[in-house]
């Protein structure tokens, strides 16, 4: 590796990498159990760090290696035990989060499978199905009649209106080989 000469494209690198330099610090950490720390002093003066538990416990502690007494030893424990507390909230957090997010998906599967049923049984509810489906005799002669009566009737208008026999009385309907009380004639026509 070297380094990058213009500050512009040095800024810039830095800035497409932090994000990853940031998610690996963190796999780290998850995979191993790890406590690190990452500081950068970018030319632009604000520095950039990222540490686990935290940047006062790496700082505490690189003092301790050079024979420095750290500033707030208590302090220092108390602020990791709250720092892992944080992170224990934030890890069932996102836990309760995912575990939501796959109940609502499983909620919305159930609701478009019973909406898809309910067109099913809405189809099969349809008349000239069930007609198809355990009908008693009875009811295929009631529904034969009421054919025949509409039948009778829709013939009679359209006798009307093409001006033949203009009264619609049954003998039109008779000439046709319709007979009283919605049996067909000798021709049998249905």
């Amino acid at each position: 590796m070297k380094k990058v000469e213009s500050y512009k494209a040095r800024r810039t690198t830095f800035y497409k990498r932090k994000a990853g330099i940031f998610k690996k610090m963190n796999e780290i950490i998850a995979e191993c159990g790890v406590e690190a720390s990452f500081l950068v002093f970018p030319e632009s003066g604000y520095p950039r760090t990222f540490a686990h538990p935290s940047m006062e416990d790496a700082v505490d502690r690189v003092k301790c290696s050079l024979g420095h007494e750290p500033s707030g030893k208590d302090d220092a424990s108390i602020g990791s035990l709250v720092e892992a507390h944080k992170k224990r909230k934030n890890e069932e957090l996102a836990k309760k989060l995912c575990d939501l997010h796959e109940e609502l998906k499983m909620a919305e599967e159930k609701e478009k499978k019973m909406v898809e049923k309910k067109k099913i049984k809405e189809l099969k509810n349809e008349w000239p199905n069930t007609l198809n489906e355990g009908v008693n005799k009875d009811e295929l002669k009631r529904v034969h009649q009421a054919f025949v009566e509409l039948s009778y009737s829709l013939s009679g208008k359209a006798l009307q209106r093409l001006g033949k026999n203009g009264d619609g009385s049954s003998s039109a309907l008779a000439e046709r080989g319709y007979c009283d009380g919605g049996e067909a004639g000798a021709g049998e026509q249905t």
